[in-house]
């Protein structure tokens, strides 16, 4: 109460409209794993020993933190040109077994991908790193990177402390054993239902060589147990995506088995040898040049060799000279040797380097090698430029061919990243009460495993657990599809469907939050009054919006607070304000029954 001690005129503003309560942020994940590196506050930190969830809002952020993706490490393989083909036969695989077990940086795209927006992200780890000098070590070393869960444990732990987090999601405990990942799964639900405010997406493993049957029964017996299942969902079974793994021109190693004349020419150099127009040997390529002068050089310590060329011997230090246009390519640089390829003999077995001295505007630069092998003779060329070349086994299009199939590498995930990116895109545009389903899935080309209608029978209903598995499906003319919304407690009447438990989630968040100023005021009936009026305009609110069923506001939630409906006497003195709230919460049309029958003729 204002104290009026002198005369004068005194305003005072009376609030008539209650409190609001604001709504809470609904798909925020928290993804958990592995990264190049790990920077905070600028600040680059051991993940091994610091775990801190970082918030970011697109890729760029997640690479200014985190770094890109694991370099795979791949091998190209060189053989000779099928019988009656000219081009090099080719292959690529990787050097290990199988690409890395790092997929954290592709799950976040593929959240981003499907309409994710903001999230957090815990290093727990950095990529191991391969002993790139010694190639017979290498595949040991890939193969032998594993995924700690111990780690993966620590950094769920820390998201405890972040409020903001509504969905956990730990996408490389897919490289875990069953024994493994299930105390990871169960620390997930553990956390939901002790905090109340998230709800976490599970993966269910795919084995291409088992049955979609058997699939979910090990998924249901070995990764989850029986408690807290209405805060998760699982989904199924793996995603082919249209995502490349990445590598580094630097480590895709070359292993070249041809026969003569280009008896392992790229053997054990890498793919960037070729981009770069360097040597094998590594020296220096010829400059294309309106003009040049070619020097003959070789490699030993002897000077003044001499070798022969169609039967005339030059020595060692001999210049041609060639005058051309810009456009001038090998053949037209050695334009004075025309024959050179037929080199018949070179002394002392020394390799022979054909090399230039520019003068005019460079540009991308070649090189060519001759070796004296005895009988015959070995040409190396290198460089983009070329149109041809002097040899089949090095055409212009080696680099771009090995590139192509080093693309056909695409990145296989569970769907844990896109199905965290479509809960957000479905929240934000139709509302958390909306199911999650029924929405196509970015990115990707195909499930690893096609399962029929029959097969998700299996999947979504189980009588002897109750834990129902969502399904992933192709279906002609639409797509990829998420063809399910249930929780893991497929069998409970309350929290079957994920837009139920999530949307209780939030309404249950937003209100606590909304009604925490009421703690230290009066617990009397203007109080309770205004708790009410704020309550009840927040639902009325969330009925238009189609969040609640009933046709009138009273038919759709209910609000109580009061001493005598409530809350007792005794309450009041210890200080509890009990309200109750109930609400009619909207659900999915699962099974739409249509039903016909035979009109008889009336007339």
């Amino acid at each position: 109460m204002a104290d009026y001690k002198t005369p004068g005129v005194y305003i005072e503003e009376i609030s008539t409209l209650p409190a609001s309560v604001a709504p809470v942020a609904t798909a925020v994940p928290a993804f958990i794993g592995y990264t190049e590196k790990a920077i905070v506050d600028n600040v680059a930190i051991d993940p091994a020993t610091t775990r801190t969830p970082v918030r970011i809002t697109s890729m760029l952020e997640f690479i200014a933190h985190f770094g890109g993706p694991f370099q795979e490490y791949y091998s190209a393989s060189i053989t000779d040109p099928p019988s009656g083909e000219t081009e090099v036969g080719l292959s690529v695989s990787s050097i290990g077994a199988n690409e890395s077990p790092y997929v954290l940086y592709y799950q976040v795209r593929m959240f981003y991908a499907n309409g994710g927006g903001n999230c957090y992200v815990v290093s727990v780890g950095t990529y191991t790193q391969i002993d790139e000098s010694d190639p017979t070590t290498m595949p040991t070393e890939i193969d032998a990177i594993a995924i700690d869960d111990a780690a993966l444990l620590a950094g769920l732990n820390v998201c405890e402390e972040i409020d903001e987090i509504t969905l956990l999601t730990i996408p490389e405990a897919m490289a875990l054993s069953d024994t493994d990942r299930k105390p990871l799964f169960d620390t997930m639900l553990v956390q939901c239902n002790k905090l109340q405010d998230r709800f976490a997406i599970l993966d269910v493993e795919a084995d291409v060589s088992s049955t979609v049957f058997n699939d979910g029964n090990n998924f249901r017996n070995d990764n989850v147990g029986p408690d807290y299942l209405k805060y998760a969902a699982a989904y199924y079974p793996s995603l082919h995506t249209l995502i490349e793994f990445s590598f580094d021109e630097d480590k895709v190693r070359i292993v070249d088995t041809t026969t003569a004349p280009n008896a392992a020419l790229w053997n054990g150099k890498m793919l960037s040898n070729i981009n770069s127009g360097l040597e094998s040997d590594g020296t220096t390529a010829i400059s294309k040049a309106a003009s040049a002068t070619i020097t003959v050089l070789d490699n030993t310590s002897i000077d003044g060799d001499v070798f022969t060329v169609d039967g005339t011997d030059f020595t060692e230090g001999t210049e041609f000279t060639k005058g051309g246009d810009a456009s001038a390519t090998a053949g037209l640089l050695a334009a004075q040797i025309d024959t050179l390829p037929n080199v018949s003999a070179i002394n002392n077995g020394a390799v022979v380097v054909i090399q230039a001295t520019a003068s005019g505007a460079a540009g991308n630069g070649i090189a060519i090698n001759y070796t004296d092998s005895g009988t015959g003779i070995a040409a190396s060329i290198s460089g983009p430029e070329l149109e041809g070349g002097v040899d089949q086994y090095l055409d212009t299009n080696l680099y771009n061919r090995i590139k192509k199939e080093l693309q056909k590498h695409k990145v296989t995930l569970y769907p844990c990243g896109a199905i965290a990116g479509i809960y957000a895109a479905v929240d934000r545009d139709r509302g958390v009460w909306k199911a999650p389903a029924n929405v196509s899935v970015n990115l990707v080309k195909e499930p690893t495993i096609q399962v029929t209608a029959a097969e998700q029978g299996d999947l979504n209903v189980d009588a002897t657990t109750g834990k129902s598995i969502n399904a992933i499906r192709f279906f002609n003319g639409k797509g990829n599809i998420v063809w399910g919304a249930r929780t893991l407690a497929g069998n409970d009447n309350e929290w079957r469907y994920v837009p139920v438990r999530r949307f209780y989630n939030f309404m249950e968040e937003s209100i606590k939050k909304a009604t925490e100023f009421v703690i230290f005021e009066p617990n009397s009936k203007p109080t309770w009054v205004k708790t009410k009026a704020m309550i009840e305009n927040f639902l009325t609110q969330l009925w238009r919006d189609g969040a609640l069923a009933g046709a009138k506001p009273e038919h759709a939630f209910f609000v109580k607070i009061g001493l005598g409906e409530t809350m007792t006497a005794v309450d009041i003195l210890e200080g509890r304000m009990n309200i109750e709230i109930g609400v009619a919460a909207v659900r999915p049309a699962e099974f739409i029954i249509l039903k016909f029958s035979h009109k008889l003729q009336e007339s």
